[in-house]
């Protein structure tokens, strides 16, 4: 068995529950658009799905999605702030201390004051944590392959153009309802 062909049965009961669920709903949206309803269906089942996979592959290395993108973001900023280290994985102050003194206890990433301002700690990737991220990066490389890299070029390209232009939509809709 591939291990595409694993993820698709592991998460066919978990996509079985999705398109329950989605079926109460649509009972429950009379006065919308059923092609509006279908899309945003299809986009939720696919997200939840993938979501689902990448937690699965993740705990399979025991690792899980806060750990990887704040070790993949530490190491690409190097030295970055606490603060924007939280701001960037829109985290709380505390979420991401708890999160860091995990790390470091794993040896994964050092904390240090800033050599300028002694309010601001620094955060940089240990050789170990280094290490790490590569290992979780080729998690996320597989787990793409497996998914995305199933379709054909073509319709991969559709699809970029189709979210690039539901993620314009949805911007200007926030836009509008920020005043």
């Amino acid at each position: 068995m591939t291990g595409g062909e694993y993820w698709r049965l592991a998460g066919q009961r978990d996509a079985d529950i999705v398109h329950r669920e989605m079926v109460h709903c649509n009972t429950e949206m009379m006065g919308i658009d059923p092609l509006n309803i279908e899309l945003f269906r299809a986009f939720r089942k696919a997200f939840h799905l993938h979501r689902r996979l990448l937690d699965k592959a993740l705990a399979d290395k025991g690792s899980y999605p806060a750990e990887a993108i704040c070790l993949r973001i530490v190491g690409s900023h190097d030295g970055i702030s606490q603060k924007d280290l939280a701001d960037t994985l829109h985290l709380s102050r505390p979420r991401v201390t708890g999160l860091l003194q995990e790390l470091e206890r794993l040896g994964l990433v050092a904390r240090r004051p800033d050599e300028s301002d002694q309010r601001v700690t620094r955060v940089f990737l240990t050789e170990a944590g280094a290490q790490r991220t590569r290992e979780l990066h080729r998690v996320f490389a597989d787990l793409l392959e497996c998914t995305l890299g199933a379709m054909p070029e073509t319709e991969r390209a559709d699809l970029v153009r189709l979210l690039d232009r539901l993620t314009d939509c949805t911007k200007q809709a926030l836009d509008s309802r920020a005043g």
